[in-house]
């Protein structure tokens, strides 16, 4: 079986699914999806044109939910449960409205309060983070699954593209920091 996942280095997303594929042999393309030569290679691999893409064999695999199920059931892992599912809708939540401001200012759009789009993103970024705040005291991401495999690489990119300060969050700051020195988690650590 060839496993071949399509992805670019710095992405939250394919970072989680890069640490999901642990122990199994891949492939990693690093791609730019701002390149329009690969934009149009990238439709016959997946018609949504989201990173990351899985593909086995001939078969693509798209979106990061749908690649991790594929795994969970490929290594034999236990099924998440509805406190994990949870854990990961409130990071996919922040993710998904950092990626729409990160990509308003790479657009040169006024990214401000007064713009409903934006200031939607901005008003859930803060409340979902107090949530996950409180679940990271709790022990929620002590351990080093998949809910935090997640929030690990939220909390890089962000960083890394230089989206939010998390210092108002020292409970999420100390747990993705218990893991920093896991090889996996500085092997897929983003880069430019």
């Amino acid at each position: 079986m060839a496993l071949e996942l399509y992805g670019s280095n710095p992405s939250p997303y394919v970072r989680r699914i890069r640490m999901l594929l642990d122990g199994l042999d891949y492939t990693f393309h690093n791609v730019n999806v701002y390149d329009p030569e690969f934009r149009k290679i990238y439709t016959s691999i997946t018609p949504i044109k989201k990173l990351p893409t899985l593909v086995v064999d001939d078969q693509s695999i798209f979106d990061s939910h749908v690649i991790a199920q594929y795994l969970f059931e490929l290594k034999k892992m236990p099924a998440l449960t509805l406190g994990e599912l949870n854990l990961i809708s409130a990071i996919d939540a922040v993710t998904d409205s950092l990626v729409i401001l990160f990509m308003g200012m790479r657009s040169e759009l006024e990214v401000s309060n007064e713009r409903l789009i934006f200031s939607l993103q901005m008003d859930r970024v803060p409340t979902c983070l107090m949530w996950l705040e409180e679940q990271a005291k709790l022990g929620a991401f002590d351990q080093l699954n998949y809910p935090t495999m997640c929030l690990i690489g939220l909390i890089d990119w962000a960083e890394f593209r230089q989206l939010y300060d998390f210092s108002d969050f020292p409970a999420l700051i100390a747990a993705k920091q218990q893991h920093d020195e896991v090889e996996l988690v500085k092997a897929t650590f983003p880069t430019a």
